[in-house]
């Protein structure tokens, strides 16, 4: 398994979000497609934001601190047909439980609880190698998360 980490969000043609995870050495990129609808859990996490009507994600946040849970990482297992497949492991003392999850939650959820996330050898092989980078690649971002943030409440 890869450790990653995410790098930043970009749009593709289309204006859908494109989440870019990269690895530790920044070999490794592998793009995760959504509608914006679904980048929203990973919105609020990154932005630690909570809505006026609470998503399902910030009741799974409340869930996990309530029974004194943590997240102990995200692995990304699989990728087939556009399916992206995740598996989320929550711990309490020393027995640990894995959950399948959609990947758009667990993201939101490793990245709010500041979880690893691994991939493992099958999915690496959905990633494209990284050759350059842009360091500025994400920080357009500003705007649209504000008017985000707007349209909730």
């Amino acid at each position: 398994m890869k450790k990653v980490s995410l790098q930043t969000i970009v749009f593709d043609n289309e204006m859908n979000p494109v989440v870019l995870l990269v690895d530790e050495n920044q070999e490794l990129v592998l793009p995760l497609f959504f509608s914006p609808k679904e980048l929203e859990p990973i919105l609020f996490s990154l932005e630690n934001f909570i809505p006026e009507h609470p998503e399902t994600y910030n009741l799974l946040v409340e869930i996990i601190k309530a029974n004194k849970l943590k997240v102990k990482d995200l692995t990304i297992t699989d990728i087939f047909a556009d399916k992206v497949f995740s598996v989320l492991s929550l711990k309490k003392g020393k027995k640990e439980q894995f959950y399948n999850c959609r990947v758009n939650d667990g993201l939101a959820l490793a990245l709010y609880f500041k979880a690893p996330i691994y991939i493992t050898e099958k999915v690496e092989l959905s990633a494209y190698p990284v050759t350059d980078l842009p360091e500025d690649l994400g920080q357009d971002l500003t705007a649209f998360i504000e008017e985000w943030k707007k349209s909730l409440n």
